[in-house]
Formats: C-alpha cells, structure tokens, sequence
C-alpha cells in the first residue's frame, strides 16, 4: 500500500494550495557529441557532454518538478556530422525525459536541427520523423499534443495545451522565413505553409496563445553593431514573412499573449508590433551552449493562470558554480508583458546603473557584450523590427542597406586610401627618377 501512494505522489506535481513551481526555459544547447573533454566546455566552444550534464544537474537542482520546460531549438552543435544528427537529438530527449519525467515539453526546431546542414531542412524526411518519435512521450505528456507525430514530421509545427486555463502554445519552425534558408532537395515551398499554418492555428476570438518559434523578427543587434559597426542594418528574417508573421502576431484578435524564441544566446526582450504597450511581448532564453562568448545560462519563471509570465530567473554556470543572476526583479519588471518592457525601455534611456544590470544579465554575467558606447543600437532592437525603423531610432537615417554613418565613414575610406595610392605613386616615380643609372660594375646576375 505504501509503495501505491508513492508512486501516486510522484504523479501528483505539486501539493493543493502549494506555491506553483516555475515553469523551465531553455534554448541553444548545441550538444557536439564528439567533444570529450571532462571538464564543461568554455567561451568558444560547443556544448560538450559534461556541460549538458552539468546544465541538467542545476537545473534539477533549482527547479525539480516544473509543470513545464520550453526549449527553443538549436540542440544540435555547429557543423555537426550528418551522421551523428539524429542520434545527438534522441539522446537529448533521453537525458530531459530522465530529468524531468512529470513535465511537459514545448519544443521547437532550430537553423542547426538538420542532416543536411545549417539552415537547412528536409521535410517530412527520416529525421524530422525521428525527432517526432522521440520528443513525441515528453510533447504530448497527458496528451497535451495529440497531433505531435502528425504535423511535426512535416515542417516542425504543431500545436499544445498549456496546463493554465484557456492558454496553448502554437510551435512553428520560422527557420524557413531566414534569408539563408534552403531546402534540402526541392523547392522552398516551407515557407509559405508555415505562415499558412501559423495563420490556421491563431483563429480570430479563440484562445490566449503563446507562440514558440527559433528566431526573433527584427534586427541582429550583434551582427549589425559589433560586426558591422551599424554600417549595414542586418535582419534576421525576411522581410515578406516576417512582415506577415509580425501582422499575425500583433493582430489582437489573434490574442497572441506571449512568442518566445532563441536563437541569439541571450537573455532578453522584444516589442513585436508597433512598439507600444499594445505590442506582443516577446522573451528571447539564453544559451547553454558559450559559443559565442555568453556564459551558459537558463531561465526559471512562474506563470500566472492567465497565462503571464512572471519572476523569472537567469541561472548561469559563472568560473564553474551555477549562480542565480535574479532577472525581471532586478529590472524591475513586475510581469513580462508588454507595458512592462515598454516601461523598461524609457528607465534605460535615463538610468545608467539599470543599463549595467540590463548588459550583465543580457550575457550571463560573462564580459559585457552592452555597453555605454553602444547601448542605443540594442535598445532600438527590442522595438525597431525593420531596417527602417532601426535606422530611425539610431538616428542615422541611411539609403538602403547603408546608414548614412556608413556612407561618411565609406567615402572617408576611399577618399584616404586614394591619397595615399597618390603619394606613394608620386614617391615612386620620384625614386627612379632619381635613382642613378647602373654602370657595368652595377649589373646583376652576370
């Protein structure tokens, strides 16, 4: 008798009248399965198996039976061998599924989730069936997803019941939408049922949605600042889907509460609209993977019965101890939605110290990627979701891919390297002009 109640409370996921336990997000593991070092992997690298395993043990540790883990795509490691693919990604289900055996799973494919190479899909191919076949026991638990093993195999979409009433998660692959998109085989006939498919799934007057997808609308702030020195603007998606997606997005009949996304390893918010309070607020998880210079970071948050999120948590792995960094608390965010982060945008424009906080939790916590120089282009990137209207918020105005800061810095540059082309001609002309004639004593090579 004693071992029935047991087993009975283990099914039970927290006691009536007991704090709700934060739901888990995660995105971007990029598991290299060829990586054997003992020690987790650092700045520069993939994740490798001791990493996982450490992300999984703190995660355990601070948030051991959540109703709900979200992981945003990217599971597979930069330039994975095709071979090694489908077998990283079933024992990545394996590992969650032993981690946490009582939650529910929304996941969602990323541009490295493929056998046939970086942004790049087969549809409804072997793999894409296999990695239905083995997230399917966690996606649909308590048959959450009856249609996971249906629609997924096609292009990565399907939709789930969230265990908050009247809210359910619409988990699309935008991945397709990427200007370096290309199908593997074929014709790029995924894009335009993608938004076909997110367009059927958010009916007008239905239910609170969340929308799961990989890569944020808007700019790449990284790209676009710290590469490209805001000379050229550089967005994530194309303009045509992200367009129409956006329009989908923020129509409020489509009652979207909430999209979350990965894809930039970093922990961080979007407007996705017209940038008001009446925008669609939009999470963007950190990464586990420190590739490109984050710490390797996941998020705990509680969600309210309406569907909001609320107190949540960075925890980053900082000279090898998992720490707490807080999160929308020490922004002062009492709700993730989107008077909130439009609150936060006016406080950073006037608030030093708050900018600081905002860069350390942006990275994890590791060297600031946000600084006080360069601050005002990630800012205009939470709200500034074309070239357009980035280049208006920095003020730089611009004519097509080119901000007119480029234009000066441009024809600066060519003006320079011209002169100085000029004075080295003249200085070689007059060298040999100079230069005194060989004698038959000067002669080489006789």
């Amino acid at each position: 008798m004693s071992a029935i109640l047991i087993a009975c409370a283990m099914l039970v996921p927290r006691a009536v009248g007991a704090a709700p336990a934060p739901w888990l997000f995660v995105s971007d593991i990029h598991l290299d399965p060829r990586a054997t070092r003992t020690a987790p992997a650092t700045f520069g690298n993939d994740t490798n198996d001791a990493l996982f395993r450490s992300a999984l043990a703190a995660m355990r540790r601070v948030d051991p039976n959540p109703p709900v883990v979200v992981i945003g795509g990217d599971f597979l490691a930069h330039d994975i061998r095709p071979e090694d693919a489908t077998a990283t990604e079933v024992a990545i289900a394996r590992a969650f599924d032993r981690a946490f055996p009582h939650a529910q799973f929304v996941v969602t494919l990323g541009n490295e989730d493929s056998d046939c190479g970086d942004y790049r899909l087969a549809t409804n191919s072997p793999f894409l069936r296999a990695f239905a076949t083995a997230w399917a026991p966690l996606v649909n638990r308590r048959g959450a997803a009856p249609g996971f093993t249906r629609t997924f195999p096609r292009d990565g979409f399907y939709v789930t019941r969230l265990p908050v009433h009247g809210v359910r998660a619409v988990v699309v692959d935008d991945v397709v939408w990427a200007p370096r998109f290309r199908p593997c085989g074929g014709s790029n006939e995924a894009d335009a049922r993608v938004l076909a498919e997110l367009r059927g799934a958010l009916p007008p007057h239905g239910e609170r949605a969340w929308v799961l997808m990989h890569i944020p609308p808007g700019i790449d702030a990284y790209s676009t600042i710290r590469l490209a020195h805001e000379l050229i603007v550089v967005p994530l998606l194309d303009p045509v889907p992200r367009a129409a997606s956006v329009n989908l997005l923020d129509n409020p009949d489509r009652h979207v509460a909430l999209v979350i996304t990965g894809h930039i390893h970093r922990f961080w918010f979007r407007l996705v609209g017209d940038g008001g309070t009446a925008a669609v607020p939009l999470l963007t998880m950190p990464a586990i993977s420190p590739i490109y210079g984050n710490t390797p970071s996941f998020l705990t948050a509680t969600v309210t019965p309406d569907g909001t999120l609320i107190a949540a948590d960075e925890h980053a792995l900082i000279d090898r101890t998992w720490r707490t960094l807080d999160g929308t608390r020490a922004l002062g965010m009492p709700r993730v939605d989107a008077p909130a982060i439009a609150a936060l945008q006016t406080r950073l424009t006037r608030n030093a110290p708050l900018r600081a906080t905002w860069s350390h939790l942006y990275n994890g916590g590791a060297r600031p990627e946000i600084t006080e120089h360069s601050w005002r282009g990630y800012w205009c990137a939470t709200s500034a979701l074309t070239t357009s209207a980035f280049r208006a918020c920095i003020g730089a105005g611009g004519i097509g891919v080119f901000t007119a800061a480029g234009l000066v810095v441009t024809i600066c540059t060519a003006v320079l390297l011209i002169a100085t082309a000029v004075i080295v001609t003249a200085l070689v002309a007059r060298a040999v002009k100079t230069r005194p004639r060989a004698g038959p004593s000067d002669a080489r090579g006789g």
